[in-house]
């Protein structure tokens, strides 16, 4: 059985019609038999709530700063309404989509990440995902709707970077495909979209200044992804519910494709 993970941005969430048309191109994935798992971030929302409620925040390489009040703000709104959006939208379109968020279930247990030794408040990383219980979600035929808010052995909640959980989920899952849904068509090398990346030019790419900003961190979970056992990641822009399926074939894929 071919398994796939899709993770889905902040950035591309709120797109019109995009969660209609990926509920449709997640149905044609499930009508090859494959198993389809979906991660999602939520930031222009979180970024919303914040000033709703009159809260700056910053991040640190990449990472948000986040206080106990900022925890409480991605939690309600990544596993709560942004999570039941993109499940609603997929059950519209015929996927049997179930909403998780790393808390149930213990789905995602994770632990305190330091940034270069520095603590930037309930900020996490995955150290185990539960593949059983997603095994029983496939087995009846369900697609997992996963927001990364995770929790540690002592019911502490964290704040996981969606890029990172996407990365430790697909790997603990040894899916075939990794595919990272972006607010770009792939990732751009002087202007153009490079279709193909092997991971040992990412370091460099990175120092020439070629990747940077939120890509970073997104290339180098896809590194450390194939490095651990997934096939292949692809990064690409939203082109309609033909998107999946083109990503999968070499043949018709638009957007960056990153492998061994």
């Amino acid at each position: 059985m071919q398994k796939i993970a899709i993770k889905i941005g902040g950035s591309t969430v709120n797109s019109d019609g995009l969660l209609d048309q990926l509920g449709v191109g997640i149905r044609r994935l499930r009508d090859t038999d494959a198993a389809v798992l979906v991660i999602h971030g939520g930031g222009k929302d979180i970024a919303l709530e914040m000033a709703r409620l009159q809260k700056e925040f910053t991040f640190v390489q990449g990472m948000r700063v986040t206080d106990a009040e900022t925890m409480e703000a991605v939690q309600r709104v990544l596993s709560g309404e942004v999570n039941k959006r993109i499940v609603n939208a997929f059950l519209l379109e015929g996927v049997k989509a179930v909403g998780l968020s790393g808390v149930d279930g213990a789905l995602l247990t994770a632990k305190k990440l330091l940034v270069d030794g520095e603590d930037i408040g309930w900020v996490g990383e995955v150290e185990q995902v539960d593949s059983d219980l997603l095994g029983v979600l496939y087995a009846a035929g369900y697609v997992p709707v996963v927001s990364p808010v995770s929790r540690d052995s002592e019911g502490n909640i964290y704040n996981v970077n969606a890029d990172l959980a996407a990365s430790e989920t697909a790997i603990a899952e040894k899916v075939d495909d990794l595919i990272y849904i972006s607010d770009v068509p792939g990732v751009l090398i002087n202007g153009e979209v490079r279709r193909s990346i092997a991971i040992g030019e990412i370091e460099a790419l990175i120092a020439e200044g070629h990747i940077t900003g939120g890509m970073i961190p997104k290339m180098r979970s896809a590194a450390d992804a194939i490095e651990r056992g997934v096939k292949r990641v692809h990064i690409c822009g939203w082109r309609g519910a033909e998107t999946l399926v083109e990503e999968l074939s070499h043949g018709t894929s638009q957007g960056t494709t990153i492998q061994k």
